[in-house]
């Protein structure tokens, strides 16, 4: 047993290290610590290759299949581009609306575009922007992350940890709205003035080159209006069926998938087109992982998570919120919110299932504060979650390269307040609102 248990968080632990290094494209890490947990496992008698394929949520991977072809037409369009110039025209020459409106617009799309489509759609439009403005836009570009993420967390479709906590919770579309996306507005609000605050020195200058920006046509970003009216028309059908997936019976991931496939037909696009826009480096890289925390699960060290949780908290529901809450956006801030949920879902669960902690609620509060810590964390460095990385790599490629060193002073601290916030929400909301 002991050879199981360190042999299994050997290969969690070097898995990591190459997931969040430099040196080893993540996808690649992840396949290679998949791997080797099931030669591992088979060779200790304790996981095999037909465990491993169990353990891959399809759920979650046909979801953001389906997600990522949708919007990937949609950007097509030059809509985002639309949109962002449109915004910036409403800023009226003020520093401090336009931030405001970026942060706004960037946290509404992502909740249902998700947040790393939003980050690859918005980013070179605000750099473009800002060079008509003559300004650096790293400020904007810090904002956008950090938005994206909070943005994210409001929605079953708005960041991969939701889709997966979903899948095995059994939460629906409908219930993020109700539930948790009334929090993620009050701690959106609160952020907004906080990184106003933080880039007051950028934002009290005079807009001197408003008026270049009062000259540019957004009309003329649509490059494609049949597509556009498609692409909206099946997105918005899509989010419907979402909100009602539950009375008809049909899982979101065919749901998504469906929507895909008729925007195919409507748009009689090229599968080679429409497959460009499939990241298939980030399904492959969630699928080793799902293997990988499955090796650890069969060893039983989830278990043992699950059991410290449990010691901790003793089967009270205030400070489980707190220990779950913290520890996910801890864990989210040092390997990433991604790693992070996929290792806390089944320890959440078992918490959930031996302690009956939350139960009596519509949805376990428990849940929510997988979401929010997972979701959160993913503001805390530049490695946190997907959307940063992809920030950080567009802007380095067009001239802005943002150190880890500027964006972990900004995003650290506004992780931090940002989870104990939830905190203080979660058990406004839960344990004194709506006790059962």
């Amino acid at each position: 047993m002991n050879i199981i248990l360190i042999g299994t968080v050997t290969i969690f632990a070097l898995t990591y290290y190459g997931v969040i290094s430099k040196n080893l494209h993540r996808t690649v890490a992840a396949m290679v610590g998949a791997v080797s947990m099931i030669l591992f496992g088979q060779f200790m008698g304790f996981y095999s290759a037909e465990m491993a394929i169990g353990h891959i949520d399809f759920n979650t991977l046909g979801l953001i299949l389906g997600l990522m072809i949708i919007h990937g037409l949609l950007g097509e369009t030059g809509f985002m581009k639309y949109l962002a110039i449109k915004t910036a025209k409403l800023s009226n020459g003020n520093y401090y609306r336009l931030m405001a409106l970026f942060i706004i617009i960037t946290a509404f799309v992502s909740a249902f575009l998700d947040n790393v489509t939003t980050i690859l759609l918005v980013v070179p439009v605000t750099v473009i922007i800002a060079k008509e403005l003559e300004i650096n836009p790293i400020p904007f570009l810090i904002v956008e992350m950090i938005s994206s993420n909070i943005g994210g967390t409001s929605t079953l479709i708005g960041d991969p940890p939701n889709v997966m906590i979903a899948s095995v919770a059994q939460i629906r579309f409908v219930d993020f709205l109700i539930y948790l996306a009334p929090i993620v507005m009050i701690i959106l609000g609160i952020t907004i003035l906080i990184l106003q605050l933080m880039f007051r020195d950028v934002l009290e200058n005079d807009m001197d080159k408003f008026k270049s920006i009062l000259e540019l046509d957004e009309s003329k970003c649509i490059t494609n209006r049949p597509l556009l009216h498609k692409s909206l028309f099946v997105m918005f059908l899509t989010m419907f069926l979402f909100m009602i997936h539950h009375m008809i019976g049909i899982s979101p991931w065919v749901i998504a998938l469906m929507g895909a496939s008729v925007l195919l037909l409507l748009s009689l696009s090229e599968p080679e087109e429409a497959f460009k826009y499939v990241n298939w480096t980030t399904l492959i890289f969630f699928a080793g992982l799902f293997v990988l925390i499955g090796g650890l699960y069969e060893a039983g060290i989830i278990d043992v998570i699950a059991e410290q949780i449990l010691a901790v908290s003793s089967g009270n529901l205030e400070l489980t919120i707190f220990i779950v809450l913290m520890v996910s956006g801890l864990f989210a801030i040092v390997v990433g919110n991604i790693p992070a949920v996929i290792t806390l879902i089944p320890a959440v669960n078992i918490v959930i299932v031996e302690s009956g902690v939350g139960v009596g609620y519509p949805i376990n509060p428990i849940w929510w504060a997988l979401a929010l810590g997972v979701g959160l964390g993913g503001n805390g460095t530049l490695f946190s979650s997907p959307a940063n990385l992809i920030v950080s790599n567009i802007s380095e490629k067009m001239g802005y390269p943002i150190s880890f060193r500027k964006y972990t002073k900004l995003g650290l601290p506004i992780t931090i307040f940002t989870l104990f916030l939830s905190f203080l929400l979660l058990y406004g909301f839960y344990v004194i609102l709506l006790s059962p």
